[in-house]
């Protein structure tokens, strides 16, 4: 099922109802959009209603403002549950998407049964230093073609002011990161520190997009945390 609604401040959100069970809502990563989680949700959507909701400037969500903040993309969230009238969900967010999911669960600690972040980054400087070049250099080449994308300023951004803030997540939590991901395993680990009742997970061999190759393995891991009594 294909729905939108119109946020707070006038935009439009789309986001994709499939499956049946307990409510799992998805976010993907910078410059995608919900059809990235195709291959999982296939795998998924036996088991649970799965929610893949378009971020504000991805895909069939429009914006046509002239920059991105991680609060408005979680308030844009925060609509679509209180939309479909879920009193708690369990979350998974993938690359910026676990970074609005971690904000959402710090902010709205309620709200979330279950909590996975799979390659998350709370700060810009959480990315390996070859990455963080090359998201410099993107912004740069587009700011010189005139032709500046919302999506790629967000990468530079914190979406976190401090670790701190996740210290206020209750959900038990999941942080998934690959063996060889573009954020730092450091990093990744430091959040999962940061979270009380969190578990730490490093994919063998996996890469930023462990769940895109590999769903079969990765809905495994999903519905084994979501499901652990």
């Amino acid at each position: 099922m294909e729905k939108y609604i119109i946020t707070s401040d006038n935009v439009k959100i789309y986001y994709k109802i499939e499956g049946e069970g307990p409510a799992l809502l998805l976010l993907h990563g910078n410059s995608q959009n919900s059809n990235i989680f195709k291959r999982l949700i296939k795998r998924l959507k036996g088991y649970y209603t799965c929610i893949s909701i378009d971020t504000r400037g991805h895909g069939k969500s429009l914006f046509y403002g002239k920059k991105l903040s991680f609060n408005r993309l979680m308030q844009d969230v925060l609509e679509v549950v209180q939309a479909e009238d879920l009193k708690s969900i369990n979350l998974l967010g993938f690359s910026d998407g676990a970074n609005i999911a971690m904000l959402l669960a710090s902010k709205y600690p309620t709200r979330i049964n279950r909590l996975i972040l799979n390659a998350g980054n709370s700060t810009y400087a959480g990315l390996y230093a070859l990455v963080r070049f090359t998201v410099k250099f993107l912004n740069i080449c587009a700011h010189m073609l005139r032709r500046p994308s919302p999506a790629l300023q967000l990468l530079l951004e914190d979406s976190l002011q401090s670790m701190n803030e996740l210290e206020k997540i209750t959900a038990p939590t999941l942080v998934i990161n690959g063996q060889f991901d573009v954020v730092k395993t450091s990093h990744a680990h430091d959040i999962a520190r940061h979270i009380p009742n969190s578990q730490f997970f490093i994919i063998p061999w996996g890469s930023h997009l462990s769940f895109y190759f590999r769903p079969t393995n990765f809905s495994r891991i999903v519905r084994h945390f979501l499901e652990d009594t």
